[in-house]
Order: structure tokens, then sequence, then C-alpha cells
């Protein structure tokens, strides 16, 4: 890693390190050149403490997230070759199309959903603990569109320094903390929140699905949207309303957003060709109907059916596991109460500082609280799905 490499640390690190209603997003944070020689430098150090205005001690947390390995390790082809998960059957799949992510204690990604595949995560070095919720507890995360990042879908809840109470209001919560040598599987649209214990090294890979074409469209016209109400905002506005891997956003011309629509809508179409063709039957459906089919796309070596090498086997889930049980094991569910009881644990370490709902610089004003309801009232994610079916069933 060179001297450039960036890690994240948040910004204002006394008064972030606080409870707030929601999650620290990254438009809050800073960016530091750090070599990684000083980052285990740092994290060995006495200066990672710092004093707030109150005279108490708080921990900054850094994080180099996100990064495709094939950007950062261009030089370093052995490397790339080392990633390897052609053990869980994807052996094309190595280090030139997995990401890395590495930070000290505390590092989290808030929690969200991934729109497009299923993923896979080895842990490293370090531990990293995983809060995960199936795609049915949608309503009750909150989802958002703002900070808008393209392919995410935030919730609106903060885990960091949570409330206990939302245990009331979230079921089904599953929760791990992976060691070195563990591997997870994400389903395809699942939340997660992940933080650090610690420091830790993780490296992942988003194994692209079939559905992922049908995906795009949804987020194809996410951004149009978003991209024509931030047009002529001013920046302190911008920074609230995008990520900023996004900032870039408004300067991309009307013309190229509804493309993106276009190119999206030809591909579903000619997916969905493809599946009457195979499948004659299909085309008798009514229209609705139809819409609702995820295409199976054919002659693509890069797209998986999650299912597919577990139906070909003729194996349950249930044999699946047992007959794998020395190696594979579900991520156990925790009930209200242990929920609750994580929950407690997690606030614990913030009850001693000051408790803030807003900070100074993370405050929005009426007129961008009242663009972010917009947003989220267009874009949310069943609004957005009804969009995309109109649109197919018109074409």
């Amino acid at each position: 890693m060179t001297s450039t490499s960036l890690l994240r640390q948040l910004a204002n690190v006394c008064n972030l390190l606080t409870n707030r209603k929601v999650p620290q997003w990254e438009g809050l944070c800073k960016k530091i050149n750090l070599t990684m020689k000083e980052f285990v430098e740092l994290e060995k150090s006495d200066s990672k403490k710092e004093e707030n205005v109150c005279g108490e001690e708080c921990s900054r947390w850094m994080y180099f997230d996100y990064k495709y390995m094939n950007e950062w390790f261009s030089d370093h082809q052995s490397l790339l070759n080392a990633v390897s998960w052609k053990n869980f059957g994807f052996p094309e799949r190595e280090g030139s199309v997995s990401t890395i992510w590495i930070g000290n204690d505390g590092a989290h990604t808030p929690c969200h959903l991934d729109t497009y595949g299923c993923n896979l995560v080895a842990q490293v070095y370090g531990r990293k603990q995983w809060i995960l919720f199936p795609p049915e507890r949608t309503s009750s995360l909150l989802p958002t569109r703002t900070p808008y990042e393209e392919s995410s879908i935030y919730s609106n809840l903060n885990f960091y320094s949570p409330d206990p109470n939302m245990a009331d209001e979230l079921q089904e919560a599953c929760v791990v903390t992976l060691k070195p040598g563990d591997v997870l599987f994400v389903p395809h649209h699942w939340w997660h929140y992940v933080e650090n214990v610690g420091t830790a090294v993780s490296v992942n890979s988003w194994i692209p699905l079939p559905s992922d074409d049908e995906s795009r469209l949804e987020e194809a016209l996410v951004r149009f949207f978003v991209s024509q109400v931030c047009k002529d905002l001013p920046e302190h506005k911008l920074h609230q309303l995008l990520n900023p891997n996004e900032a870039d956003l408004v300067d991309h011309p009307l013309s190229i957003t509804a493309q993106q629509i276009e190119i999206c809508v030809d591909e579903c179409q000619q997916n969905r060709t493809s599946v009457r063709e195979m499948d004659p039957g299909v085309g008798d459906q009514d229209d609705d109907t139809n819409v609702k089919k995820r295409p199976r796309l054919a002659g693509q070596s890069d797209v998986y059916d999650c299912g597919q090498t577990l139906a070909s086997s003729n194996l349950t889930q249930e044999e699946v596991l047992n007959k794998f049980k020395d190696v594979i094991s579900v991520v156990p569910k925790y009930s209200a109460s242990e929920f609750r009881s994580l929950l407690i644990e997690k606030q614990k370490s913030f009850s001693a500082q000051a408790v803030e709902d807003v900070l100074s610089e993370g405050a929005t004003d009426v007129d961008s609280n009242r663009l972010q309801h917009i947003i989220n009232a267009f874009c949310h994610p069943e609004v957005i799905s009804k969009i995309k079916d109109k649109i197919l069933i018109q074409e």
C-alpha cells in the first residue's frame, strides 16, 4: 500500500462518538493519508485517544473500506492471485474482482442492503460483528435513499450507538462475529450492519445474479430522479443529500442518465425474450405475472443462480447443512430479548458521553429535510419496483 493510501476517519471525533438517532454517515467523515505502517503505529500509540471539550476521552475510528483490490494492488499480482473463491463454487473469481476492508475498533458500515447480487465475505484478520435482517424487515428498518449512493439502500436506524427500544420493532435479527478463517454468505437483499471488534481485515466478492438486470433498471430510475432533484442545489445541500462518492452526479447531463435507463430496459426486454423462447408457456401468461418473473440469463458465465448447485444435487437445505455440518453453520437468530440485550451493551459504550441527536455539521435545514422526504417517497423500493414494472409492461 503506498503513501497515498486512504483510510477513512470520522471528523469532529469527540462530538461524533455520542448517541444519535441517525447513523454516522460517510459525509461526516474526513479523509487522511496514511501508509499501512503509519496506520498500525497510530493504533499502537496513545495518540488515538483525544480529549473533547468536556475533558472526556473518546476514540476515533478509521476505515480503509470498499476498495477494489485490482485498483490498489495492480502491481502485486501475487496478492491478487492469492484470493480465490474456488472452494465456494466460483473458480474464476479471485482478487481482481474482490474488495478489501481494513479498519480499527469501531469502524463500521451503516445498516444497508446491496441492490445487486449476493455476497461472500472472508475474515482475514481480527473480528467483525454482523447484524443481519431478511428483506421482509425492510419497512421496520426505515429505508432511505439519502445520502444517495448507487446500489446501496441505507437504513435510518443507528446501530453504532443504538436505542435499545429498536428491538421492539425489529424481529428476526441474525447476529454473528466472524473470526479469521470464517466466510459469511449474505443472501440477496439482506440488510446488514457491520462493525469491527478490534482492528480487522476482510475481503469480499459480490456474486452477480440473474435478477441484477431488473435491479439495475430500478437503480437507473433512482439515479435519474435524484440527479434532477439535486440540479442547481448549493453545495451544502448536496453534501446532505449525496454520499461523497456521488458528488459528481449533478455534473452528468440529463441525456446520460436517461440513456442508462434505456440501456437497462433493453437488457431486461432481451432477457425476457430469451425466457419466452426457452419456455413458450411464459408468453401465455398475463403481463402482470410476466413482469414479476425474474429472467434467467443464458450464456453468461459470470451470472449465477445461488440455488442452482443445491437443486442439481437434489439436496434440501437441511440435508446440505447436515452433510457439511463440520464446515457450515447457520447464523443464529436472536430473540427480541437477546437482541435488546445486545443493543443495551452497545449503548453502554456511550453512556458517559453527552447525548446529541443532531450535530451542527450534520444538521439539515428545513428545505433539505423536505427534499429528503421527497426523494425517499419517490425512490422507496416498493415505489421504484412498481415504476419499473409499468415501464416494462409498456415496452
